[in-house]
């Protein structure tokens, strides 16, 4: 009996902060989703580069904030979970296009297509992607695949990855 008790205890633990950083399911597609996917070069949980505002609406819907201030110069949203730590995705965009997606936080989940997850170690981000070139941003490091077209950047906070983000070549690595 007690081991039972034990057993139920130690999944509910293991279940409660993927649960806190989803949001409720939405049939209709219409919230950022829970487990966003970096496909690198590409897209992030859905949205690419020189996506329009309206193509964000239709992916992520319309549960977003504004960023306001000097720290955004050009018209960015965020996507907050609505429930736990604020943790959830952002776009940045220039002249109605995206032209940069990055998480907030750690949202629990999030993953490359490769199958890299926020919270691994950064040696299985160099096993997958080669070394890649670091740059220091404010609290935190990027290492970054650069094309032609895009950059992907997984952020890292010590030795673990912490983020995902793609963006411009034209666009700052940190956010």
């Amino acid at each position: 009996m007690i081991r039972i008790a034990v057993v139920c205890a130690v999944l509910a633990v293991a279940l409660v902060p993927q649960s806190v950083a989803a949001p409720a399911a939405n049939t209709a597609g219409k919230f950022l989703p829970a487990r966003g996917v970096l496909h690198p070069g590409k897209s992030l949980a859905g949205v690419k580069l020189g996506d329009t505002m309206q193509r964000v609406k239709e992916l992520w819907g319309r549960n977003y904030q504004v960023c306001r201030g000097s720290q955004c110069p050009y018209p960015t949203w965020y996507y907050v979970y609505p429930q736990g730590e604020p943790l959830g995705a952002s776009v940045r965009f220039r002249k109605g296009k995206v032209v940069t997606i990055f998480t907030l936080g750690s949202p629990t989940g999030w993953r490359t297509a490769d199958g890299l997850l926020i919270g691994e170690h950064v040696d299985r981000a160099s096993a997958l992607y080669g070394k890649l070139p670091w740059s220091t941003c404010i609290g935190y490091g990027a290492i970054s695949m650069r094309t032609r077209q895009a950059v992907t950047s997984i952020y890292v906070y010590g030795e673990t990855v912490y983020g995902f983000a793609l963006s411009a070549p034209s666009e700052p690595v940190c956010n």
